[in-house]
């Protein structure tokens, strides 16, 4: 893209937050949408799924908003990561109908299982709620659950971190995510993942007591490789295991953007 901007669409994640807890609850500390706070009490969800046909799983999702006092335009965003898809349906509730529900299909070719993402978002793209859930051949769909949940955090002393726009040593805008690791023993490394539909990288950085900050930056100017839409910006450890966890809007400007308040 030519010009582009980035927001975070809710608070960037830290480790700290997911240990011994379900992805669910986790997430939740992060939604800062202003429209939800100020025209509901809060959200309830609720799904259904089963077998429509053999390798066909039907799911519906459910939406409901306590307390609602005015119209309120959200969507339900299903992404399925492995298959590079996103789907999208919209709805616009208001008092006297708080609720409303999507439904989709999803075919299992020769895989027994899959996993997807279904997300929650305001009319200015603002995180409500999000759920990884998992399906099988059986029409089975429920929360996904780290295999082993002490090792889904990394043990390494998380610093201070952020995830925002910036300018480069040579004046470009970026997305520039930066982190500090503490009381390090020794070197380490650190992998950032950018990844939306379709785009996966990852890059490797050597840190130790000497040098224990991250920055990584995005392009935002002049920059082909990016698509509009919803990406995924992480940092782990060597093993893969959760540092920080960045849920982005990025989309392409006409103009240079204003500031976002």
């Amino acid at each position: 893209m030519k010009l582009s901007t980035a927001f975070l669409v809710a608070g960037l994640m830290r480790k700290d937050s997911f240990a011994h807890r379900s992805l669910e609850e986790a997430i939740a500390d992060y939604v800062r949408s202003p429209n939800l706070a100020a025209r509901t009490q809060g959200l309830e969800y609720d799904y259904t799924a089963g077998l429509l046909s053999d390798g066909v799983v039907k799911i519906r999702y459910t939406t409901r908003l306590k307390g609602l006092t005015d119209l309120f335009a959200l969507k339900h965003r299903y992404s399925f990561p492995m298959l590079n898809e996103i789907r999208e349906t919209g709805f616009v509730l208001d008092p006297d109908q708080p609720t409303g529900t999507s439904e989709i299909l999803i075919a299992i070719n020769d895989e027994k299982k899959g996993y997807f993402n279904i997300a929650i978002h305001d009319d200015e793209n603002y995180l409500l709620h999000c759920s990884v859930l998992t399906y099988d051949r059986k029409g089975r769909v429920k929360p996904y659950v780290p295999v082993f949940r002490d090792k889904f955090v990394s043990p390494l002393d998380l610093g201070d971190a952020s995830l925002e726009e910036a300018l480069d040593d040579r004046g470009r805008r970026v997305l520039r995510l930066t982190l500090e690791l503490k009381n390090l023993q020794g070197d380490t490394q650190v992998k950032v993942g950018y990844n939306t539909a379709g785009i996966h990288e990852a890059r490797v950085f050597e840190v130790g007591p000497s040098g224990p900050i991250v920055v990584s930056d995005l392009l935002l100017e002049d920059n082909p490789r990016l698509l509009p839409g919803d990406w995924v910006i992480g940092a782990t450890d060597e093993h893969d295991r959760m540092l920080v966890n960045g849920l982005v809007w990025l989309e392409a400007l006409r103009d240079r953007p204003r500031s976002r308040g």
